[in-house]
């Protein structure tokens, strides 16, 4: 009698892995609204009851999704910034074309980072990998804007610089058509952004 073909999510031994990263997946196709764990676990090639040995639930598979999610979107911006060279305003500016860039390759978990409630035994997870994305945007607007300037006008700045980006990849994204040059819209979302600060120095410079 042949031994039966090893399921793909054990094979390698870390099924929370790949169930994240299927997860992840199922969000670009379907968004929040169509993510299931039994879903989930289909296209990992484990049974439906699988997931719950690792996860209590659906918001803690989800919170997990989410958090990998603001882990590669925080790793994407901050590599952006690197290769923008050393002027702060470039660099800043980078961070917006990277955000469109990955909103529309990916579509991957936009609504869940924003909109989803988490329950509190999820919610500081998500948080966590929030402030560091934060973070990273935080220490670019601040090298960028005038020394000295507030901590709460360059959080203030952010808000605007991120808000910016995201409903400009959003309403692409929410089209009738997917984009046909993700890199000329990821172009124009950073030379807003640029447009943006450099108009915004010269203000405080005025």
């Amino acid at each position: 009698m042949s031994r039966p073909t090893p399921r793909r999510g054990y094979h390698h031994g870390d099924l929370p892995a790949v169930l994240v990263r299927e997860g992840v997946a199922l969000l670009a196709e379907t968004g929040v609204a169509g993510f299931s764990v039994a879903k989930v676990a289909a296209r990992a090639g484990v049974s439906s009851a699988a997931p719950y040995r690792h996860f209590a639930d659906r918001d803690a598979l989800l919170a997990a999704c989410a958090a990998a999610i603001l882990a590669d979107l925080t790793g994407v911006l901050a590599r952006a910034a690197e290769q923008a060279g050393p002027d702060p305003v470039e660099r800043l500016a980078a961070t917006a074309g990277a955000y469109a860039r990955y909103v529309l390759g990916h579509r991957a978990g936009i609504d869940l980072i924003y909109s989803h409630d988490f329950g509190a035994p999820y919610r500081e997870t998500v948080h966590e990998r929030s402030r560091r994305f934060m973070d990273v945007l935080m220490a670019l607007a601040a090298d960028a804007l005038p020394a000295g300037t507030p901590w709460a006008d360059v959080a203030e700045f952010v808000y605007v610089h991120v808000s910016a980006a995201h409903g400009y990849a959003m309403l692409l994204v929410n089209g009738t058509r997917p984009p046909q040059d993700v890199e000329a819209h990821a172009a124009r979302a950073a030379a807003a952004a640029r447009d943006h600060l450099t108009g915004h120095l010269a203000r405080l410079r005025g």
